[in-house]
């Protein structure tokens, strides 16, 4: 099944692409947040007083949250997402809500968690400044959200922009080939499924939390991943780039239906295919973005 609003299949192979993404991300930013957060976020979860909380919205398969659960039992943990998942191997600090974002959070949850985070959702949403308002309207004073999100853009080995093919559903596809000779397959599968996906609305993460005023202390950090090879001077490259290669057949694959669903030949499809794994055997990277902010306003 594709859920419309998520684009991409609600099913046990996109829970597990998840899962391995969170790996990524993990060997990204050095753990669940990066080591210059330790002090950070151990002071706001700290043991005694208050109850301590914390929330992933768009959680998907659960693990970051849960993952954040075991590590801090003594405070709750709250996962949100638009699709229902079963989480069974949670320790009982965890709770699940399943909801739409943008029809706004229940407000006893309004200033409850002194940790927010939120992957991968920004550019989805209708309205990315309405969701920064939602996060900001979730936290605790002073509270820190966590925000990350990919992009829809390739380089080269030289971390030079790659041309991507666009595809053009009035030529045929002999025709866009010939158009698009030295252009990009792969860069063309990321910028298709980023005009399907994205939101017009859509800014940078490190701009959207800097709109409004909503919080203070944003810093901001670029991560070129390789896919199929190690980089060049990267930690762990070449975990990195496995799990790049493996992400991005899977994405391939699953993203195949709604592209289908756009109207796209199944042709075509299998043309780009051939193009976009022949490339996968080539040097490019991808891009990722990572930044944390701190809640400086009282929303209403």
């Amino acid at each position: 099944m594709v859920d419309e609003r998520y684009k991409l299949p609600i099913n046990s192979a996109e829970m597990d692409r998840l899962d391995v993404q969170h790996r990524l991300w993990s060997l990204l930013i050095g753990g669940l947040y990066p080591p210059t957060l330790n002090t950070r976020v151990n002071e706001l979860l700290s043991a005694g007083g208050a109850t301590k909380s914390i929330l992933d919205v768009g959680c998907g398969s659960g693990i970051w949250a849960i993952e954040m659960a075991r590590r801090f039992s003594h405070a709750e943990v709250v996962g949100f997402d638009l699709n229902p998942q079963r989480y069974k191997d949670a320790p009982t600090n965890f709770s699940f809500i399943h909801g739409d974002l943008m029809g706004g959070l229940p407000i006893e949850l309004h200033e409850k968690f002194d940790v927010v985070h939120c992957r991968c959702v920004a550019q989805h949403v209708p309205d990315p400044h309405a969701l920064m308002r939602i996060l900001a309207r979730c936290l605790k004073p002073d509270g820190l959200l966590l925000l990350a999100d990919g992009d829809w853009v390739a380089f080269d080995s030289q971390k030079r922009l790659l041309d991507p093919v666009k595809w053009n559903p009035d030529i045929t596809i002999d025709e866009q080939v010939e158009n698009d000779l030295g252009h990009s397959w792969y860069a063309g599968w990321l910028h298709l499924f980023g005009a399907i996906t994205r939101s017009p609305n859509y800014e940078p993460i490190d701009v959207l939390l800097k709109v409004d005023g909503l919080f203070k202390d944003v810093t901001y950090k670029k991560y070129y991943t390789p896919v199929n090879w190690s980089g060049e001077g990267l930690e762990h490259g070449e975990e990195v780039g496995r799990i790049m290669d493996r992400n991005m057949r899977e994405f391939f694959e699953g993203g195949a239906a709604v592209v289908l669903a756009k109207g796209m030949p199944p042709a075509t499809l299998e043309v780009w295919r051939k193009g976009l794994m022949k490339e996968m055997n080539q040097h490019h990277y991808n891009v990722w973005h990572w930044a944390y902010a701190v809640k400086s306003l009282y929303i209403q």
